[in-house]
C-alpha cells in the first residue's frame, strides 16, 4: 500500500490545529505520515500538537520562513509515495 505524506505548516493556528490533526488521524486511509512543520509559531499550536499521540505524527521545528518555506521543509522530510498539503 502506498504511503501518503501529509504536510501541515503551523503558524498561529492554535484555534484550529487540534481539529485539523484529528481529521487526518480519523481518515479511513491509514497508511500516512503526518509532518507538522512548526514555523516558529508564536502561540500554543505546537504544544497542542505535542499532546496528540500518534506514532505517525512528526513535528519538525524551523526558523520562520513563511508558508512556502514550511512546505519545502515538509517536502524535504517526507518519506511517502505521495504528498498532500
Amino acid at each position: 500500500m502506498k504511503t501518503v505524506s501529509i504536510i501541515i505548516p503551523v503558524y498561529g493556528v492554535e484555534k484550529y490545529i487540534a481539529s485539523a490533526v484529528q481529521s487526518v488521524i480519523n481518515q479511513t486511509y491509514q497508511n500516512f505520515e503526518l509532518l507538522i512543520i512548526d514555523d516558529e509559531s508564536p502561540d500554543k499550536s505546537v504544544n497542542i500538537c505535542r499532546k496528540l499521540s500518534d506514532n505517525r505524527i512528526n513535528i519538525i521545528h524551523q526558523t520562520n520562513r513563511g508558508l512556502a518555506g514550511a512546505r519545502n521543509t515538509g517536502i524535504r522530510h517526507a518519506k511517502g509515495d505521495y504528498l498532500a498539503f
